[in-house]
């Protein structure tokens, strides 16, 4: 941990000069994968074809080819109770009115926004990985609110339109083989901070900002027997986002393309640098080889939001195990962030279906601000 502390004033350096606490951030761009999300959303060792096209190039040196014909998700930023409450009361959700504060729905909604937030994502993309090349397009919509107030809490909405090419390197090493690689993400992004109460006002009175960046990373893994290690760098030096401001009727006009033409004044945003280092471990099973596989996994997986961020261990922390029966069912489970996840998978053929339980940490130390969420997704693989 002190080596840690030493050398992360150095890497804060590499994410970006002239930081300062007036920056403005975004999350990750990456598909929504319960297969990695019910495992501790580990990644920097154990992934392979669609997985490793957002989390390690490395992986792309690899003798196996993988054509994603179709790969979608959806994620839901609430806890099962939660989902509970909001099926069992569907119908009069649709007529909510959220000024009036005596309502049943009203106050439920205002319970969600003022603790764990409230929101959704949904993704479709394909891709390829194989032979040393890697490449895929992703579109991904976002969608999440709270506040302190039910009508002044805030709703973060993202529609991203990112592709993906890069290459890996694979070298013969005495102990195994070692693996280098690179990628390169154009990401187009519209992006928009409305509050309920804006909302409810005036939805065509948005502002939404648009927006173009580029993000890089190189990764690394090393490969022993049924031992791999893997150290990533995800979005080289921060990937910055130059937002202009448009219309809501520009952006509905443009159907979420990129726009062009007059506009407000711009926004600069950035996705934080994160640098990530695991492992992975398949043990023998003996007589049960035949039947049944299991991958042990550990992540650090370290934001470098600004100067001022505050080390915090448990929030970097992600641990994973996933085991897999028959070829045809998958049981994970692991500790994201210093929370429980839980995660199912089944394949048939070509197809995998995945779901998962899950908690992400929005702030800078374990139990800061957690944001509960269940995801299933489903991919066609050839």
């Amino acid at each position: 941990m002190k080596k840690l502390r030493a050398v992360l004033p150095f890497l804060i350096l590499l994410s970006g000069p002239g930081w300062s606490l007036d920056q403005k951030f975004l999350e990750p761009i990456t598909p929504v994968s319960s297969a990695l999300r019910g495992q501790g959303s580990v990644w920097a060792a154990n992934t392979e074809g669609w997985d490793a096209l957002f989390a390690n190039p490395a992986a792309f040196a690899t003798d196996k080819t993988s054509l994603t014909v179709l790969q979608v998700g959806a994620l839901g930023f609430v806890s099962p109770s939660g989902l509970n409450k909001i099926l069992a009361n569907r119908d009069t959700l649709m007529n909510l009115n959220v000024a009036d504060s005596t309502n049943p729905n009203s106050q439920m909604l205002n319970s969600f926004l003022t603790t764990t937030g409230l929101g959704a994502e949904a993704t479709v993309g394909g891709g390829w990985v194989g032979n040393n090349w890697g490449g895929g397009l992703l579109i991904q919509d976002q969608t999440y609110g709270q506040g302190l107030t039910l009508l002044g809490s805030t709703f973060k909405t993202r529609q991203s339109i990112v592709g993906v090419i890069g290459y890996a390197w694979p070298f013969e090493v005495p102990l195994g083989k070692l693996k280098f690689g690179f990628d390169a993400r154009p990401e187009q992004v519209s992006y928009s901070t409305p509050t309920v109460s804006d909302l409810v006002k005036n939805l065509t009175g948005s502002t939404i900002s648009s927006g173009f960046g580029l993000g890089l990373d190189v990764g690394a893994r090393w490969e022993y027997d049924r031992f791999k290690t893997g150290l990533v760098i995800r979005d080289l030096g921060s990937t910055v986002i130059n937002f202009n401001d448009y219309s809501f009727n520009q952006w509905t006009a443009s159907a979420g393309m990129p726009l062009t033409g007059n506009s407000a004044s711009s926004t600069v945003y950035r996705i934080p640098m994160v640098v990530a280092l695991g492992t992975s471990y398949s043990p023998d099973m003996g007589a049960l080889t035949p039947t049944m596989k299991t991958t042990l996994s550990a992540d650090l997986q370290v934001p470098l939001m600004d100067q001022y961020t505050q080390p915090s261990f448990w929030a970097w922390t992600h641990l994973g195990v996933e085991a897999h029966f028959l070829d045809f069912l998958s049981v994970r489970t692991g500790l994201n962030q210093g929370y429980f996840t839980f995660g199912l998978g089944t394949k048939v053929m070509a197809v995998d279906f995945n779901l998962a339980i899950s908690t992400d940490e929005l702030g800078r130390y374990s139990g800061a601000t957690p944001r509960p969420a269940l995801s299933v997704d489903l991919g066609v693989h050839l």
